[in-house]
């Protein structure tokens, strides 16, 4: 079963790898979410994660975050 640890970790890592060194990260990722900057502020430092209709527009948006997502879905040993 997949905890809220390794799901916030997995989304983190994702988004600090991938805009980690754009300096407007936050807003960027707000507007593809729909959500607000402090939200993906939080996401990027581990705080917490998105919420279902937000991971899915990342999912969309975000090619790393899809794969990313769909191997924690597929792995049975978490």
């Amino acid at each position: 079963m997949i905890n809220s640890a390794i799901y916030i970790e997995t989304v983190s890592g994702v988004l600090r790898r991938k805009f980690g060194e754009i300096r407007h990260a936050p807003k960027l990722i707000a507007a593809m979410a729909g959500c607000t900057p402090r939200s993906v502020e939080n996401w990027m430092d581990g705080s917490n994660g998105p919420r279902g209709p937000e991971l899915l527009r990342l999912c969309q948006e975000i090619p790393e975050m899809f794969e990313e997502i769909n191997r924690l879905v597929k792995d049975r040993s978490l």
